[in-house]
């Protein structure tokens, strides 16, 4: 694969993040506003199992995630997406799906940037929050609350 097949896929990419960041600008910031609330719930729960629990941070983050993945979904079901849907069993499940793969780059993201470049693990969960949340929202606005409307 060439360097201009690299460079126009990456363009790709990031037009299509735009356009759907733009055509679902109020449920992005809504998004933001709950996934925010979520997020505290998380670096609270990391912060406390580490410093106060003794927990490996990486195994506090990934209970953290979890913490706040329940967090969201209950928030942004009842409050962005309006989502009456009675299948909460099958609409967590595919919600659950997409947060795992946000769970596997936090995971990776924090790992790298604290073994690997020295961060404080609260740096490296901030800035794997920023870019989980972009794949977030896409994934479960156009997954997990669009299938089960």
């Amino acid at each position: 694969m060439g360097k201009n097949q690299v460079v126009h896929r990456s363009t790709i990419f990031s037009s299509f993040i735009v356009a759907k960041l733009k055509s679902n600008y109020v449920y992005f910031v809504r998004y933001i506003f709950l996934a925010g609330i979520a997020t505290i719930v998380d670096f609270i729960v990391l912060y406390s199992l580490t410093e106060y629990m003794h927990v490996w941070y990486f195994i506090s983050s990934a209970l953290a995630y979890f913490s706040g993945m329940i967090t969201n979904f209950t928030l942004n079901k009842i409050f962005n997406f309006a989502n009456r849907s009675k299948k909460i069993v099958q609409q967590f499940s595919i919600f659950a799906t997409v947060a795992l793969v946000g769970l596997g780059i936090n995971q990776l993201i924090i790992y790298s940037l604290v073994e690997y470049l020295g961060f404080w693990y609260m740096y490296a969960k901030f800035i794997s929050v920023v870019i989980v949340m972009l794949y977030s929202f896409i994934g479960h606005k156009e997954l997990t609350f669009k299938i089960f409307n």
